[in-house]
């Protein structure tokens, strides 16, 4: 079957060479995509060790699962994120962890970049991420998976979809909700949507 995904030849070398047994070739796989993998961990556990352990059971149980890999009908990456968010989801469980504990009060509280200079747009930018970040805890466990993946990822919703395992409108259709729940929950707050989303696209 020929690769119709966006591989370089170089990834779909040493793809292809790690599921022949190649340790090398899976070396250098993890230390291409164990940084996305730590992120996504981070976003959803908030705990840095809690994300080291996601990297090592992502990258054990895709090893494991290696010769039913198929190239052609997934990306390597998206593959990993699936395996992630699955143990991500069964450690939530555990934990009896019905909420992606993102906000707690100390200096790894997930930011987004500001553009403005000066300290009273700093400030109030930090405010108003606070706020936001913290009414995604009030939003169901579906509606918080695509703003993480979406929002703080940067995944767009074609892999957010695949990802998932349902239709990209399904993901669109989330993505609106959540906007239109969050800009509720801020409004009560007294934040208007304007600065809700011009929070939310601060590069």
């Amino acid at each position: 079957m020929t690769n119709k995904l966006d591989y370089t030849n170089s990834e779909l070398d040493l793809i292809q060479r790690w599921q022949a047994d190649d340790e090398d070739a899976f070396d250098k796989l993890y230390t291409l995509h164990s940084p996305a993998i730590y992120r996504l961990g981070w976003a959803v556990l908030q705990q840095a060790q809690a994300a080291e352990d996601v990297v090592q059971e992502t990258f054990l149980r895709a090893h494991k699962a290696r010769y039913r890999f198929d190239p052609s009908k997934a990306s390597f990456g998206t593959w990993l994120y699936q395996i992630a968010l699955n143990y991500c989801r069964s450690h939530l469980r555990r934990k009896h962890l019905l909420t992606i504990p993102w906000l707690r009060q100390n200096d790894e509280t997930p930011d987004m970049p500001d553009g403005r200079p000066g300290p009273e747009s700093v400030a109030l930018r930090g405010e108003y991420r606070r706020l936001l970040w913290e009414a995604v805890q009030n939003l169901s466990m579906p509606l918080k998976e695509v703003v993480t993946l979406h929002y703080y990822l940067e995944l767009p919703a074609v892999e957010i979809a695949k990802l998932l395992d349902c239709p990209e409108g399904t993901v669109y259709s989330r993505l609106h909700n959540a906007r239109r729940r969050l800009a509720e929950l801020l409004t009560a707050q007294g934040i208007t949507t304007p600065e809700i989303f011009e929070t939310q696209n601060a590069h």
